[in-house]
């Protein structure tokens, strides 16, 4: 009888001890969230007042937690505050304890703020292989104060190739240009494996699949010593433009605006509707495809490529692009389009070279238009025209080298291809809101690419939830 009222005894304290301990906890939780509230209304001095007591109050209890809770707290006070050290000094102690709780997630989290505030960032690797050439994307990754994701071009370069021409040489050259790029990565920008992506884009896939070749195709071009923790893999259509929204348009206009890029391979894009359910909206038509098109007939001379380029559109590619819209009609009501893609490039760097500079240039309905009978009625006078004025600035050499490579890249046959898929698609797109910004990204042939880097440090922080 004694032992069962002696072990009743030590239940029953037990028991004390542990709703002293939840209390007090709760006690902790309701300052800490004071203090939280306070930081979202900007009271700095008084969620500091309550983040320090409930720092004092959770070392007392030994409850680390709630420890933790304060440090990230006040580390994101005082980074909003710039005083970079106490923020730093808050943001390490939270980490090593979270870290201690085996609490990994929330850890990597506040890790990142706290490499922001030292203004550190995450590097990673894209190498895109696309259908005309293969594009190196070097990416920095921050988190910023208000725990967003900041991603900065740290470097980029591309290497021109054939690879859609699905030959020997086209193998070779893509496999030479891949190991070069992969170089550059492991030894100048000294990227960890495990961030770097290979990616073969939707274009090069379209063909690819014809022939069930993708497998093929990427273990033919794998360099030698590339590190097997790095896969080559292959993205649809429908994959790459969601991609692409994530890496062109930004954050605050991700889900109102819509974007297309017109490639040489295909046309992708799309947007989000309700619900951020993304609507993709995809054509087997690009620059380099729609020229093949034409040339397959042999046109006599330009008039005769015109008119034929011109025929498709009237009786096929028009009813591709009605039917498409037919459900996914909404990127027509957008008031912003963020347009990109090669022939983009040419179009703005002829007609606007003085904006090689801007991250984001603004054109129009009417620049296209200009462009196209530009290139159709005058072309050779088109190209050359008179840059006195523009040349006169201080970015001269970079205009006129840009200005040059426009025109190496790209014929006659190959700007008028482009340009009549691109113009028509607008018409019809501008059907319904014809005033809409049509805003070119100078950055945008990297923004795929960047899509799936961002996508991929998203997902470090998904799927823990049971």
């Amino acid at each position: 009888m004694l032992s069962k009222y002696f072990l009743l005894s030590i239940v029953f304290l037990n028991f004390s001890a542990s709703f002293a301990q939840i209390s007090k906890s709760q006690a902790t939780s309701r300052i800490l969230k004071t203090a939280n509230t306070l930081l979202e209304a900007q009271q700095f001095e008084a969620a500091e007042e309550y983040f320090k007591k409930g720092l004092s109050k959770a070392t007392a209890n030994k409850d680390y937690y709630s420890r933790a809770l304060a440090n990230e707290g006040l580390g994101n006070l005082y980074n909003k505050i710039d005083q970079t050290d106490l923020a730093i000094s808050h943001y390490t102690a939270a980490v090593k304890l979270y870290r201690a709780q085996k609490l990994t997630v929330i850890a990597n989290v506040v890790e990142s703020l706290l490499k922001s505030v030292q203004g550190i960032g995450e590097m990673y690797a894209g190498i895109e292989i696309g259908a005309k050439g293969v594009k190196m994307s070097i990416i920095e990754v921050k988190l910023s104060r208000d725990r967003q994701y900041d991603y900065t071009l740290f470097g980029d370069t591309s290497i021109n190739t054939d690879a859609a021409a699905l030959s020997y040489q086209s193998e070779k050259e893509t496999f030479d240009a891949i190991t070069a790029l992969w170089d550059i990565i492991r030894n100048r920008y000294h990227i960890d494996p495990k961030k770097v992506h290979i990616v073969i884009s939707s274009g090069l896939k379209q063909e690819l699949d014809k022939y069930k070749k993708v497998e093929y195709f990427s273990a033919v071009i794998r360099p030698k010593d590339l590190d097997l923790a790095i896969d080559i893999t292959s993205i649809t259509a429908n994959q790459e433009a969601e991609l692409s929204l994530l890496g062109i348009v930004p954050q605050n206009k991700r889900f109102t605006a819509a974007q297309l890029d017109v490639g040489s391979g295909n046309t992708k894009g799309g947007y989000f509707g309700a619900g951020r359910i993304l609507y993709p909206i995809t054509f087997p038509f690009g620059t380099k495809s729609f020229q093949r098109m034409i040339d397959a007939k042999n046109p006599a001379d330009i008039n005769d490529y015109i008119k034929l380029a011109e025929k498709y559109w009237s009786d096929s590619l028009r009813r591709i692009v009605l039917d498409e819209f037919a459900v996914k009609g909404d990127i027509r009501s957008r008031d912003i389009l963020y347009l990109s893609g090669g022939i983009l490039w040419a179009i703005v760097t002829l007609t606007h070279p003085e904006s090689i500079l801007n991250n984001y240039t603004e054109i129009s309905m009417a620049d296209i238009s200009h462009f196209r009978k530009g290139i159709s009625d005058n072309y050779s006078e088109f190209i050359h025209p008179d840059l006195s004025l523009v040349l006169k600035s201080e970015n001269a050499a970079i205009i006129q080298k840009n200005f040059n490579r426009a025109i190496n890249t790209y014929d006659q046959k190959a700007l008028l291809a482009g340009t009549i898929w691109l113009d028509e698609l607008m018409k019809e797109i501008n059907t319904q809101n014809p005033s809409k910004k049509i805003i070119y990204p100078k950055y945008a042939y990297v923004g795929w690419i960047s899509g799936y880097i961002i996508k991929k440090v998203t997902q470090q922080y998904t799927g823990f939830v049971k």
